[in-house]
């Protein structure tokens, strides 16, 4: 593991990439501070050059005392473009290495997160400032410390040839350069600031530009004709955005040019005060010259290149707090673990169960809470058991806590009171692989994978993927065989509209294709939660009569807010206000004529009441 759960600081900035690769980055390393000798190198080579060449306009040198400079020269500037060169091709390598080691950490980190978390705007915040480019980021945060050390070499370099020749000028051009630091170091602070300041509206403008460009949305963009009024309101975050980090950025960038006219002033006075060394004969025609060149050099480089490496570098530290909160958010070891096979029941119990959200408005702590908090209560007190083979439906207005059970049973949240028992077992106890390997969900909001007709069944028994047959057999039980036959690569027919040759479905086939996954998975407990709720009653009913057919014999809930389908439940629990307020089988509930009985009859008028 190269991401650790620590609080990182500066010492992480060499150390990250270190543990990336020690090869990259100390190649990397050599070539930074070679690029640092080089040019107090290219000094003593420069005058050498001019030297020899006035030497040989005034008769005091022959023609061939010139080839050893030229040499040098042109093996100086042989080595700018190999080096480039070089460097180039091993950085092209190094990103799909770095890419490969961080990415793939960097994902598994991101899903074994809590899943509270996944319900948190603020870590979405979070995650939109670390998860980007991570590869980019550590090598970045490598780099730049490294161009300080080739910096610290560069001006190590020319300075201490400077003060050879004019020592006071030496140190005062060094201590031109100390003010930039801490404008710099104000500006990098400010502007990582800035970004996280402006990450939710990023994020906004990310969703809007979805919106405006996706195909999901091309029928309703077509039909209302929003796609003008939602532009504006981007190109407005936009614009609030830009503004706000332009403000920023102006103010910083007017503070750091008047401390560069600071060193370009003192860069004019050293090459004035060299002006009477050279006439006097001090230092040679060639070595004044060269000076001249490497005193600019190094006024540009501590106006600009100091404060551009600082601010980098403060905003990498910030960064590095922001690594250091996301490492530090919960997180469930095994939560990318297959299902576990083979996993069973015979009785699940909740026993005075009550359950808040923590933190509703995306207020939750990183810290894992132990109770349900002072929000109002989802579940409150609620117990009953749920018995292998037997069917059974919740069903409540919408808010009654009936996804939420679901949640529950699946282990998304453990923070509740009182307990839910598996054969005795508590729920909390399970690790993710048999919380996987015991239930199987149909949601509302079922996935649409843009991948083969094969592949979306499949990945419902990942233990089992390569089972062609078993894939076809869920097909034909859910009534997927002719659709699929009608396609022309059947089975290998990619979905959605991804690739040149994909194949949209419609909603019901797509629901179908949903519950296919369901079917072929072998865990005990089968939920429907809500997965018909677009559809008209008489139809949610027909799908609901075709899947406990198709599991019959086998444990479900069914949980909806319409009744079409409780008729087909061995035990309905009614669920109000986060209790359940009344429970046995549909004609024991009419016969109460109680909240079950006028929740029906209400709806009665949608759906066919003939038995059979």
């Amino acid at each position: 593991m190269i991401l650790k759960q620590k609080k990182y600081s500066y010492a992480d900035m060499l150390t990250l990439s270190l543990r990336t690769s020690p090869f990259y980055s100390l190649v990397f390393a050599f070539g930074s501070l070679w690029d640092g000798i080089k040019p107090t190198i290219g000094i003593f080579v420069t005058a050498y050059f001019i030297n020899t060449a006035v030497s040989l306009f005034n008769g005091a040198a022959a023609m061939r005392d010139l080839y050893l400079p030229i040499a040098l020269i042109f093996i100086m500037m042989a080595d700018d473009v190999l080096g480039r060169s070089v460097m180039n091709f091993i950085n092209a390598n190094r990103v799909i290495f770095y890419r490969k080691k961080l990415v793939p950490e960097m994902i598994k980190r991101r899903a074994s997160l809590a899943y509270r978390h996944i319900e948190c705007p603020q870590t979405h915040n979070l995650i939109w400032r670390v998860f980007p480019y991570i590869e980019d980021k550590i090598w970045n945060l490598y780099t730049e410390v490294v161009k300080v050390a080739s910096l610290l070499v560069f001006v190590l370099g020319i300075t201490g040839t400077l003060f050879t020749q004019v020592w006071w000028l030496a140190i005062t051009m060094v201590l031109a350069g100390v003010p930039i630091l801490f404008i710099a170091a104000k500006a990098g602070r400010e502007s990582y600031q800035a970004d996280r300041d402006m990450t939710e509206i990023d994020r906004k403008q990310w969703y809007i530009s979805w919106v405006l460009i996706d195909r999901e949305n091309v029928e309703e963009r077509t039909v209302y004709g929003y796609g003008k009024d939602l532009n504006d309101e981007y190109i407005e975050k936009f614009e609030y955005a830009r503004k706000y980090r332009l403000g920023i950025n102006m103010r910083n960038f007017i503070k750091q040019k008047l401390g560069g006219m600071v060193t370009t002033v003192y860069a004019v006075a050293a090459i004035l005060a060299l002006l009477p060394q050279a006439y006097s004969g001090a230092i040679s025609i060639g070595m004044f010259i060269a000076l001249i060149g490497a005193v600019i050099g190094l006024s540009e480089r501590l106006s600009w290149g100091v404060n551009d490496l600082v601010v980098e570098i403060v905003k990498n530290k910030e960064w590095l707090q922001d690594l250091t909160e996301f490492m530090q958010l919960e997180t469930q070891p095994d939560a990318t673990d297959p299902p576990e096979a083979g996993v069973d029941f015979y009785e699940i119990e909740f026993k005075n169960v009550s359950f808040a959200y923590p933190g509703r408005m995306g207020e939750q702590s990183a810290e894992r809470t132990t109770s349900p908090n002072t929000e109002k209560l989802v579940l409150d007190g609620v117990s009953f058991t749920i018995k292998k083979g037997l069917h059974y439906s919740f069903v409540g207005e919408n808010g009654a806590g009936k996804t939420t059970i679901t949640k529950l049973l699946t282990g998304l949240y453990d923070n509740y009171t009182g307990e839910i028992l598996v054969d005795g077992v508590d729920l909390r106890t399970f690790s993710h692989a048999r919380l996987k390997g015991l239930t199987s969900v149909v949601y509302q909001d079922f996935a649409r994978y843009w991948f083969s007709v094969y592949d979306n069944i499949a990945i419902g028994d990942i233990n089992d993927y390569g089972n062609r047959k078993k894939a076809e057999e869920a097909a034909a039980l859910v009534g997927l065989s002719e659709t699929i036959a009608s396609l022309r690569d059947g089975m290998d027919t990619p979905l959605g509209k991804v690739l040149a040759d994909g194949v949209d479905l419609s909603g019901g086939q797509w629901q179908r294709t949903a519950m296919a996954r369901s079917v072929i998975n072998p865990a005990p407990l089968k939920i429907l939660d809500e997965p018909t709720a677009a559809l008209d009653p008489v139809a949610e009913s027909t799908v609901y009569q075709n899947f406990e057919k198709i599991t019959r014999g086998q444990t479900t809930i069914f949980i909806s807010h319409r009744l079409g389908s409780t008729k087909l439940a061995d035990i309905i629990y009614v669920l109000a206000n986060g209790k359940i307020t009344e429970s046995g089988s549909h004609d024991e509930l009419m016969a109460k004529n109680g909240a079950y009985s006028e929740m029906f009859n209400v709806q009665a008028q949608w759906y066919s009441l003939e038995k059979g």
